[in-house]
């Protein structure tokens, strides 16, 4: 039997619609708009400003920093995606089982991720502290070479991005951990009897029915990647931060540093347009690729 909706209906949906839209409006559509308009602006703070048309954009593509600071972007994107969603992928298949113990190890892997991102930077930073960090106090113990983690432009980016790693990873576990028991024991049932080993089984079973959260655990990772500024701003100096020389400078700390230190609005809002529009191309690829390798249909 059709149900037919009323206009009565409709006001009532509305309704429930109604703040959430409001909120919408008011802390995201309206401040992208906004940032969009100071973008093509000299604007610095003041009650006077002007139109530069694109010179803003101009100005970051031909500043050899804002391209370092770009490049940083997407090595530490690229570099936590594939670890965290590889580690969540290898924990999901061991914790996927119902054995003794499985929660534990699925709540302790899982913990770091609703602990403060703020909070698990000071630990760390604290950690890692060059002179008498703890790391650095145990490889003098054991009689190992030390190092100067955070204060190294060799090694700081690493260092925040295995940290970012290790407390994002289990989110995609329980993920994963959730799609893995939905997928029907008689697909690997049928595939054993059609000779497959387990590793075909997981490259034609266990992908397929897992590649609906596997795309949305790629694109979630992604959009957090690029949008990486925490563990910078707390871990590698605050306001004057970005590492030993630039090596830990991510494009939105840049954009903080250029809107809020040095109240370049006009500039910064040119650099989070372009990094809005990177990730509105990474995602439109995504959503584009995904018709060739996520199956819906797996039963």
């Amino acid at each position: 039997m059709k149900r037919s909706y009323s206009l009565k209906n409709t006001g009532t949906v509305m309704s429930f619609l109604l703040p959430s839209f409001i909120g919408f409006s008011i802390f995201v559509f309206a401040p992208m708009i906004m940032a969009v308009v100071l973008s093509f602006t000299n604007y610095s703070g003041g009650p006077k400003f002007r139109f530069v048309g694109f010179k803003n954009y101009v100005m970051a593509f031909s500043n050899p920093d804002f391209l370092s600071y770009l490049f940083v972007t997407f090595k530490f994107m690229l570099i936590s995606v594939i670890f965290q969603i590889g580690l969540g992928l290898f924990f999901a298949i061991l914790l996927s089982k119902q054995f003794r113990g499985c929660s534990t190890f699925r709540s302790i892997f899982y913990i770091p991720n609703i602990l403060s991102s703020v909070a698990v930077g000071l630990a760390f930073m604290f950690i890692f502290e060059p002179s008498s960090g703890l790391i650095n106090e145990f490889l003098a113990f054991i009689g190992l070479p030390t190092s100067k983690w955070l204060a190294s432009e060799k090694s700081a980016l690493n260092v925040i991005i295995t940290i970012a790693i290790w407390q994002n990873f289990g989110y995609y576990m329980v993920l994963f951990i959730g799609g893995l028991q939905n997928i029907s024991t008689t697909l690997y049932e049928a595939a054993e009897m059609d000779g497959a080993n387990k590793f075909k089984q997981f490259i034609h079973v266990t992908i397929p029915g897992l590649s609906p959260i596997l795309f949305y655990g790629i694109t979630i990772a992604i959009i957090r990647g690029f949008q990486v500024f925490d563990y910078i701003y707390i871990m590698t100096g605050g306001q004057q931060g970005g590492g030993p020389a630039g090596s830990t400078n991510v494009l939105a700390f840049d954009i903080y540093l250029n809107a809020f230190t040095y109240f370049r609005f006009g500039y910064a809002s040119a650099e989070s347009v372009v990094l809005m529009l990177i990730i509105l191309f990474v995602t439109y690829i995504q959503n584009r690729g995904q018709k060739r390798w996520v199956s819906y249909d797996v039963v």
